[in-house]
Order: structure tokens, then C-alpha cells, then sequence
């Protein structure tokens, strides 16, 4: 992969950084117009290359999912593309055209997503997430880059070079040997589900690991409610910032201040009313990707606008961290309990490290813990914050581990939006 091409991504986004709004609006118009060719391969999409976006018919994430061969610009079967994305998770090339990798998404449920990408993609992401995390001189200083992933991929793998060396670290590594392997490493940047950050944390806490120094830290893939990420923070000495990637596209990253802001230089990104709540549906445009467009699609996630905003100079809108999906919210006849009113709520009664899962049925809600203090009254004081119309049942039964993702609150048997 060229570190031109790299580079001239970073710069790009870096100018578009302090564009106002309506700036970032006109680009995307002409990111759109740019896209058409590939849009007019893509058999999905062919029949409304030459329209407007709001012509072309919102996809839901199954129905994308279904059928890859539908969702690409190269003439590659469904079959291919998994194919391909097997081999790259066992170690291979990936290559499912010369040059185009597949890979697996980290899988949280349903059927798992998988993403194409060229050489000038993947130089064009790399640079995006380096201007759009890092501080302003980190292309040129020296910077060691871990992640921690269930599979590796030449999405970040092309990443590394002589001055930023990169480091994977599989999910299913037993959690000291990934640590040992993280103070050989040195790492200057980390990103790690928060569940691993979390057991790094009460590790340094209690004296039995020692982290190299970071300069920034960052946690997607799963929630981590606010408690929870100052406590990581003065456990590790670094704040952990948010970063919101999907297969649909690299949705949201965290700016200097911590502020989650949507990256609207180079996605249109749709916000749907979820009945019942202040929340949204995001309907994904992705106006840079070629090999495998992506254009309106709606995804499961919930999100939130935070009101305070921020002050960096970049315009995206900012969000709250998410917290979980549109399938995860509690619909009761008369109360409806999104995800981040729930982990507000049960952080406020069992501070970190505590680790949870909430349950909800018809009839009663199932408060999993794991070990250490609790309140006796803590199922009645649960309840009657979030005001739930059904008993709340504590089992001290510690939740299932993260594989292959943690999730904080689950709902069987309720009502849909």
C-alpha cells in the first residue's frame, strides 16, 4: 500500500476537519456524483446510479447480508466473497480480485458482515481514522498501533511500516499472554474492546500488570457506560475514547476533547426516529467505498445526539457513545428503558468494575452480576429508577464472557418499535 496514498487521505480529511456544516454538505453532494460508475456495476444499485440518493430505496443490514454478490462493484458471487473472507481469517491473502481483500466484521449477532476493500480504499480508511484520531503531527512522529481483534485483517494490518509498526492481538489470546504481548509491543495507541480495557484496568489497579504509556486509548465493538470509562481512566492513566466502526462504514470517531462526533466528510448519514424514545436508527451512506457500496443502509444500532455538542472546530454532529441496539430496548405497555438509561441507571447502584447483564422478559427483568459488593435492596432500588413495571430478579450468576462481544441488555419476548 502506498504512503502517498495514505497520506493524501490524511490530508484530505484533515482540511475537510475544518469545514462548517453546509461545506461538509456540498462535498458529500459531490462525493455522490463521483460514486455513480461504481453504483451503476453494483446490481443493487445500477438502477438508481444516475438519481438522487434520496431516490435509492433505504436496505436494512439482513437483507445487505443476504446476497454480497448484489452489494458489489467487481462481478463477485456471494460465494467468492465469503470464501475469500475465510481465508483471510485463517491467515490467508483474502484476495477475492486481484489486489481486493474480504473480511468478517467481529460478529455480534445474526449472520456475520463482511467488507471489501482495494488497495485505495484501505489507504484512503487508514488515513481517515490517523487524521480523524490522532493529533496533528502523528503522521510524522513515530507511533506504535495495537488492536485488538478477533481476526486480523489487511484493513489495519496495511497500517504498519517502519515508522508506525502495528501489533494484532487476537480476542481469543488468554488475557495475561495478550498482555505480556502488549509490554513487549510498547504500544503509543491502543484499541480494544472495553471489556479488555476493563480487566486491564482492575489488573493495573491492583498491582499485577504494568501498561507501557499511551497517548491515546480507544474502545469500540462493545458498550462501556461513563462510569465505566472514568474508571478505566484512572485506572490506565489514559481516557478510553469511543470509536463507532461497523462493516457499513467507519461511522464515528471520538476528536481530542472525546467528543463523538459522526464523520460527515465522507458518509451521509440519516437519522430515523425510534418511537418511544430520543433516540435514532443511523441509515448508512458510505460516498467513499467503490468495491462494495454501501448506500442507504439502515444498521441496528441506537443512537442519541449528545446536547452539548463540542467545541473542536470539526462539524460532524456529535452522538453519544453507543450503548446498544434498537433490539435491546424495553418495550412494556407503559414504559419503554433504552440501553443508555439502562447502564446510567445500574452504574449508579454497582460502581466499575462491577460487570452486569440485564435481562427483560414480560414479567419480570433478570439482573446478572458478577462477584463483589452489592446493595441488599439493589433489585427494588433498580426497579424504581428506571420505573419498571415488572419485579427485577438479581442473580449472582456472573454473565457469560465477552465472545464475541459483550452486551449489557437483552429483551425477549416484548413488544418491537
Amino acid at each position: 500500500m502506498s504512503p502517498k496514498a495514505i497520506a493524501a487521505s490524511w490530508l484530505t480529511t484533515r482540511l475537510t476537519m475544518t469545514q462548517s456544516a453546509a461545506g461538509l454538505a456540498r462535498r458529500r453532494e459531490r462525493l455522490w456524483t463521483a460514486l455513480r460508475p461504481a453504483l451503476g456495476r453494483t446490481p443493487a444499485l445500477a438502477a438508481f446510479a444516475d438519481g438522487p440518493l434520496s431516490a435509492v430505496p433505504i436496505t436494512e443490514v439482513a437483507a445487505l447480508r443476504a446476497d454480497y454478490g448484489q452489494w458489489n462493484s467487481l462481478g463477485c458471487s456471494h460465494a467468492e466473497i465469503h470464501a475469500a473472507a475465510r481465508d483471510a481469517e485463517t491467515g490467508g491473502p483474502g484476495e477475492v480480485r486481484p489486489g481486493v481483500v474480504a473480511g468478517y466484521s467481529t460478529g455480534s449477532s445474526g449472520s456475520r458482515g463482511v467488507f471489501l476493500a482495494g488497495a485505495a480504499e484501505r489507504a484512503d480508511y487508514i488515513g481517515q481514522i490517523l487524521a480523524r484520531v490522532l493529533p496533528l503531527g502523528a503522521l510524522v512522529r513515530p507511533m506504535r498501533l495495537a488492536l485488538m481483534l478477533r481476526a486480523n485483517s489487511r484493513l489495519y494490518s496495511d497500517s504498519g511500516s517502519r515508522r508506525r509498526p502495528f501489533l494484532h492481538l487476537p480476542l481469543d489470546l488468554r488475557p495475561d499472554e495478550a498482555a505480556a504481548r502488549l509490554a513487549a509491543f510498547s504500544p503509543t495507541v491502543l484499541i480494544a474492546p472495553a471489556s479488555r480495557l476493563v480487566w486491564m484496568a482492575g489488573e493495573v489497579a491492583a498491582g499485577r500488570l504494568a501498561l507501557p504509556a499511551l497517548s491515546r486509548l480507544f474502545y469500540g465493538a462493545e458498550p462501556m457506560g461513563e462510569a465505566e470509562r472514568a474508571w478505566v481512566a484512572g485506572a490506565l492513566g489514559v481516557r478510553p475514547d469511543p470509536i463507532y466502526q461497523a462493516t457499513e462504514g467507519f461511522v464515528a470517531a471520538a476528536c481530542p476533547r472525546g467528543a463523538l462526533h459522526l464523520n460527515e466528510h465522507s458518509l451521509e448519514i440519516e437519522l430515523e426516529p425510534v418511537t418511544g424514545t430520543a433516540g435514532f436508527r443511523p441509515v448508512v451512506t458510505d460516498l467513499r467505498r467503490t468495491s462494495q457500496p454501501i448506500v442507504r443502509v439502515r444498521t441496528d444500532d441506537y443512537l442519541e445526539l449528545d446536547p452539548a455538542g463540542c467545541g473542536c472546530g470539526y462539524a460532524g454532529r456529535v452522538i453519544r457513545p453507543v450503548m446498544g441496539r434498537v433490539t435491546d430496548i424495553w418495550r412494556f405497555a407503559a414504559r419503554t428503558v433504552t440501553p443508555p438509561q439502562l447502564s446510567e441507571a445500574v452504574e449508579a447502584l454497582l460502581p466499575p468494575p462491577a460487570q452486569w447483564l440485564a435481562i427483560a422478559t414480560p414479567d419480570h427483568v433478570e439482573l446478572r452480576i458478577g462477584h463483589g459488593t452489592r446493595p441488599d435492596d439493589l433489585a427494588a432500588r433498580l426497579g424504581e429508577r428506571l420505573g419498571l413495571p415488572v419485579p427485577v430478579l438479581v442473580n449472582d450468576t456472573p454473565p457469560d464472557p465477552p465472545i464475541p462481544k459483550r452486551v449489557r441488555s437483552l429483551a425477549f419476548g416484548l413488544a418491537d418499535e
